[in-house]
């Protein structure tokens, strides 16, 4: 028994938000019959985020169970089962796969399906028996009485038959495979790890989770001309991921930092490009850069309550978005001074 293919979507039947999984199990037709399907959801990380079950199919086919070792043998082969998995998620489960999706490299949202499988197994055998009339092997007629009146019997014999595989170890009409047990009830644990994409759960999933939409810019990084200013890019945004604002901002600072020093070496202090394209930009930049470094000092202003003076994700998530354009409008001035 396998899932052989997952589908997954935003469930949007509930009032709350949730994912199905719409889900295709092998297994052997006649052998085992499924009877439901459960289980958990987990992050990446290991945490048990919700409860996984099935939902109710409509019109489903009967499952059934047979015995073994007869003409029937050839119909006991693979057969999908297929149905719809759902998991409902509350807040403190959104807020914690969002989280895990943003500690990964790509963003991507990754969790693992755990799920158990019961079902019903079949262990019955059918014996070779055959019905033989006395007369035939010589033998005199046998009545036999019946709840009417006596009726002439016939003889059971078995007959080994080279096509099936049944065993001599008894001659029980209907065998447990050699014991009286002809039916086992069985429980699988089957895990099945999904990714959905970066831009897949931002376009599709997050409006109807209602996890709200997100404005997507995307900035090519070009020829990367300033390798160290890239650099300074990622490590500000491992600290966003981490939720360290002024990490953020420090390394958005020292981004802004090594352009501003590289853009004067290339093209000359006094040069058009440096002094007034360059130097307008970097100056609002190093304004919002900085406000970090000044919020003891603004607290001390009369125009400003205290608590009001701070810094949030918001204003680390611009800043991070800025520093990449202006690494970008750098190389290009670079390229455009050659």
């Amino acid at each position: 028994m396998k899932i052989e293919n997952i589908v997954e979507n935003p469930y949007e039947k509930s009032i709350i938000p949730g994912l199905s999984f719409e889900i295709k199990i092998s297994h052997i037709k006649y052998q085992e019959a499924i009877t439901g399907v459960s289980g958990w959801l987990q992050t990446d990380d290991g945490k048990i985020v919700a409860e996984i079950k099935e939902t109710i199919r409509e019109n489903p086919a009967p499952d059934e169970v047979g015995a073994r070792d007869s003409d029937f043998d050839s119909q006991f082969k693979e057969e999908i089962y297929k149905t719809t998995l759902i998991t409902l998620l509350d807040k403190r489960a959104l807020d914690h796969i969002e989280k895990r999706r943003k500690v990964d490299r790509k963003g991507d949202v990754k969790l693992t399906l755990n799920l158990d499988v019961k079902s019903i197994e079949s262990r019955a055998t059918i014996s070779h028996l055959h019905e033989v009339k006395p007369k035939s092997i010589g033998l005199s007629p046998i009545r036999v009485p019946t709840h009417k009146r006596e009726t002439e019997g016939e003889i059971i014999v078995y007959a080994y038959d080279s096509k099936f595989s049944s065993s001599r170890a008894n001659r029980w009409i209907l065998s447990g495979n050699g014991n009286p047990i002809f039916l086992s009830i069985k429980e699988q644990l089957i895990k099945a790890e999904r990714t959905i994409s970066s831009s897949d759960w931002i376009h599709d999933y997050a409006p109807k989770l209602e996890l709200g939409e997100y404005f997507i810019v995307e900035i090519p990084k070009g020829k990367k001309i300033i390798e160290e200013a890239w650099q300074y890019i990622e490590k500000a945004e491992e600290c966003f991921r981490r939720w360290d604002t002024k990490g953020a901002y420090a390394n958005c600072r020292e981004a802004g930092s090594l352009l501003d020093r590289t853009l004067k070496t290339k093209m000359g202090k006094d040069s058009f490009i440096y002094k007034e394209r360059w130097g307008r930009t970097y100056g609002r930049f190093n304004n919002f850069a900085s406000l970090d470094l000044h919020l003891e000092d603004i607290k001390e202003s009369p125009g400003y309550s205290p608590d009001d003076v701070k810094i949030n994700k918001t204003d680390a998530e611009h800043t991070l978005i800025v520093t990449k354009m202006l690494v970008k409008y750098a190389e290009e001035l670079i390229e455009e001074g050659k």
